[in-house]
């Protein structure tokens, strides 16, 4: 009796798929990890370990939403914060306008204006010194013959005397002070001073020193020297091109061009005895920039 052939079973040729899907699903996590890993927080989290339960047991995550980040609050209550004391508003000093601090500054001016008046008394008289009130400040013009010799910037001793009176009116105080050279128009050609513009600054910055070596602060003081402009007469005749020269020592009044008038120190004593004194005829003094001069040394003569 013939035997029966035996049914040949065909080869499965898609085994394949079973090890690709596991390898896909196991590429799709890593890639998930790896993700959460790079920002990773509590709400993520729940959502990496509800993806890797589905992936590896087939269960269908949970429809229940998933808070992600800090849940939003209704705004805070209101917090008690101890009040804010109140500052009290600086004392504002208005150019042009009175008021408490102007009229302050103008009296503490104006006391000083009379000390040195007192002080100079001599000089005022001799007409070598003029003290005047203007809208800048108190201003000192002092004739240059009595601080120098002709074409010179060191100082005599007769300077030195007075200018040490004038130092001790201002070590006590505290407004800016500016020393201004002057010169008249003749020209002045010289190894020390090539120009008049170097004479007029050599001689302030000789005032200046003497100040600070008499104890004025020197974060107060500032020379300036501007040659043969403004003059305050003409340079025409003698009289005039001698009043032209001279070395001018203003306080600086912190109410600028304000309340500060060009009014006589004190009348009666300035028509009897001090003419000039506090006349409102007031050379331009312009706060500038000083040319650089190194002032001669004392002794130094040309």
């Amino acid at each position: 009796m013939a035997r029966k052939k035996a049914h040949e079973e065909h080869e499965n040729h898609e085994r394949w798929l079973v090890s690709y899907a596991d390898f896909i699903t196991l590429l799709f996590a890593f890639f998930v990890v790896m993700y959460s890993i790079s920002s990773l927080n509590e709400g993520k989290y729940k959502v990496l370990s509800q993806t890797m339960i589905a992936a590896f047991t087939g269960q269908p995550t949970t429809p229940n939403p998933v808070q992600v980040g800090q849940p939003f609050n209704s705004m805070p209550s209101a917090i008690d914060l101890p009040p804010i004391p109140k500052q009290q508003k600086p004392e504002i000093i208005e150019p042009g306008r009175g008021g408490p601090g102007a009229k302050e500054v103008q009296k503490t001016l104006q006391g000083v204006a009379e000390k040195i008046q007192t002080l100079l008394a001599s000089a005022i008289r001799k007409g070598d010194v003029r003290v005047r009130m203007t809208p800048l400040g108190v201003v000192i013009d002092i004739h240059d013959t009595v601080l120098f010799a002709s074409g010179q910037a060191a100082l005599t001793p007769q300077a030195q005397d007075l200018l040490n009176q004038i130092a001790g009116v201002l070590q006590g105080v505290a407004y800016p002070i500016q020393v201004n050279g002057f010169t008249d128009t003749t020209p002045i050609h010289t190894a020390q001073f090539p120009s008049n513009w170097a004479l007029s600054a050599a001689r302030a910055v000789s005032v200046v020193e003497m100040f600070i070596e008499q104890g004025v602060k020197p974060e107060q003081l500032v020379a300036a020297g501007y040659g043969q402009y403004h003059p305050v007469e003409s340079n025409d005749t003698a009289k005039g091109r001698a009043a032209n020269r001279r070395v001018s020592v203003v306080i600086v009044s912190p109410l600028s061009n304000a309340t500060v008038t060009d009014t006589p120190l004190n009348p009666a004593e300035t028509r009897a005895a001090t003419p000039d004194v506090a006349s409102p005829v007031a050379s331009p003094v312009m706060p500038s920039a000083t040319p650089s001069v190194t002032p001669p040394s004392p002794g130094t003569h040309s």
